[in-house]
């Protein structure tokens, strides 16, 4: 059996930790068994921290929220500049199970990742680095949902990586409904989704695995097809756009 196999959970890297120590008494070990489990352990914090931190959370929940950080109402978000930071990404791209290889950069050859060491710099204040614990406290009992096109997307399954940091491993999983993709967060009864809607109306292009289409047709007035489906959200993110379009005309009806 493997060091990696005896240590794929928490609770089996405790267990571990205590059969090895008392193995290594029956063998005429000298040392405390105290001392051995302690040993084990702490070779499991090391080589699977992740795993490790699962547990702590799961135990001591408040302690891994952060203190309250708040940006003044006076700030305008919205003028700044991007600055380079070493210490990003928040996420790495392997790391991701949710992140389609469509929109990583990094899978499909990219050959530096620098381009993810920048961060957005407001002039006359600094937003708090992104605490995914406290975001998943500030989402509790609520429904997140990114509707529009693959932009969009883009942005859900971004946020999907961020956020999963904070769920356990074996808890995290992805629902696919039709045009809606959800990502449920059950401990907080939270949910962050992303709904396919290319023009936010009805459209010829309402199927997310099939709508590159040559002509493209909407329907101005007919909403309701969609907005049924991000009825009862807390948090809406739109988002539409027709770069992707082969042809800057469509037909409308």
């Amino acid at each position: 059996m493997s060091w990696k196999s005896l240590f794929c959970s928490p609770l089996e890297s405790l267990l571990a930790a205590a059969r090895l120590a008392g193995s290594y008494i029956r063998r005429g070990g000298k040392l405390p068994v105290l001392v051995v489990v302690v040993a084990v352990f702490l070779f499991a914090a090391v080589m699977y921290g992740e795993d490790m931190r699962s547990l702590a959370e799961a135990l001591y929940p408040a302690d891994y929220i952060a203190d309250d950080v708040s940006v003044p109402a006076t700030c305008d978000l919205s003028d700044g500049d991007w600055v380079f930071d070493d210490s990003y990404p928040t996420y790495r791209e392997s790391s991701c199970e949710f992140l389609s290889k469509q929109v990583s950069c990094l899978q499909n050859g990219r050959p530096e990742s620098k381009y993810q060491k920048w961060r957005w710099q407001p002039k006359n204040c600094s937003l708090p680095r992104f605490d995914a614990r406290r975001m998943l406290e500030w989402l509790r009992g609520k429904r997140m949902l990114f509707v529009g096109d693959s932009i969009n997307r883009n942005q859900w399954e971004s946020m999907v990586c961020l956020m999963q940091t904070a769920v356990p491993r074996g808890r995290r999983s992805r629902i696919v409904d039709g045009s809606l993709l959800i990502f449920p967060i059950k401990e907080y009864r939270a949910s962050i989704e992303f709904y396919w809607a290319p023009f936010l109306v009805a459209s010829n292009s309402d199927a997310p695995e099939f709508h590159s289409i040559p002509v493209r047709i909407i329907d101005p007035d007919a909403v309701e097809k969609h907005a049924a489906h991000w009825k009862g959200a807390d948090v809406l993110v739109f988002n539409s756009y027709i770069w992707w379009m082969n042809d800057p005309q469509m037909k409308v009806l």
